[in-house]
């Protein structure tokens, strides 16, 4: 019986003993619970706060994006622009080459017609001395006609001063309008940038030597302001300087009485030479 007793007692003491553990356990597991729930909360709490700082974020990034946007269009409006008034001045460009162009070819145009005008004058005038002399040999009897003839040589000789002065008109006119065409201003620079083109000179019949008046550089030659009435003939060499260095030399292919066209003699060309150059026979 006492056995009995001690053996109750002994299990109700094991009872209790698996009990407290249980509820130790189940206390630690609590707790250990408890810390992981506190720790989830927190690192929950940390991720609201990175997601915020990273909308912020984004936010920022796409109001940057939407400026870099914006500075972009304009850029692309400004290229737009620039190549629009690139444009513009590459006609301009072209026109004044044209209207120079044109000026060139009334310029000569007009001097052919002066030198045309010249040579039937002369004739005219060898005509009517030819007639005045034949008369003259006729005795007296022709001398009404002999004066008849010395009158229209008069006329003839007042003529050709007045078509000179005509002439030297229409050549200060052209070279006037040239004069005027020298500058012509692009728009939508942001300076003024100027187109200048050459201006045509006359030398006086005096000068020992001529100066290059304009370059050709798509036909590769070359006008200078010397003349029939300085004893220039086609086929003439001529040598270029510029101060005292020697460029290269040129044959005269066109001449006219106040200035005359000649083509370059390779190797030398139009890139090596420009305006108020001296032009001087070959030495």
């Amino acid at each position: 019986m006492k056995n009995s007793g001690k053996t109750a007692f002994i299990f109700l003491i094991l009872i209790i003993v698996v009990l407290l553990c249980g509820v130790s356990i189940s206390l630690y597991l609590l707790s250990k619970e408890t810390q992981n729930r506190k720790d989830t909360e927190i690192s929950l709490e940390d991720l609201r706060v990175k997601a915020a700082k990273v909308e912020a974020t984004l936010k920022d990034a796409q109001k940057q994006i939407d400026v870099l946007e914006g500075k972009n269009k304009d850029a692309d409006d400004k290229i737009n622009n620039l190549l629009d008034e690139l444009s513009v001045e590459k006609g301009l460009r072209e026109e004044v080459k044209s209207e120079n162009k044109k000026l060139k070819d009334t310029l000569e145009t007009e001097a052919k017609s002066k030198i045309d005008m010249r040579e039937k004058l002369s004739k005219d005038l060898e005509d009517a001395q030819a007639k005045l002399k034949d008369y003259e040999t006729q005795q007296t009897g022709h001398k009404a006609e002999v004066d008849a003839l010395q009158k229209k040589l008069s006329d003839l000789d007042d003529k050709n001063k007045d078509l000179e002065k005509q002439l030297k008109d229409i050549t200060e006119g052209i070279a006037a309008r040239q004069t005027r065409t020298e500058i012509i201003p692009v728009p939508g620079q942001s300076k003024e940038e100027k187109v200048e083109l050459d201006r045509i000179v006359i030398t006086p019949d005096s000068a020992k030597e001529g100066k290059v008046l304009n370059v050709d550089t798509e036909t590769e030659f070359l006008i200078f302001d010397l003349g029939s009435k300085n004893g220039m003939k086609q086929g003439d060499v001529m040598s270029v300087y510029r101060g005292k260095t020697y460029l290269g030399d040129v044959k005269v292919s066109r001449v006219q009485e106040e200035m005359s066209a000649a083509d370059f003699i390779p190797p030398f060309s139009s890139r090596k030479v420009r305006k108020n150059d001296q032009v001087v026979p070959k030495r």
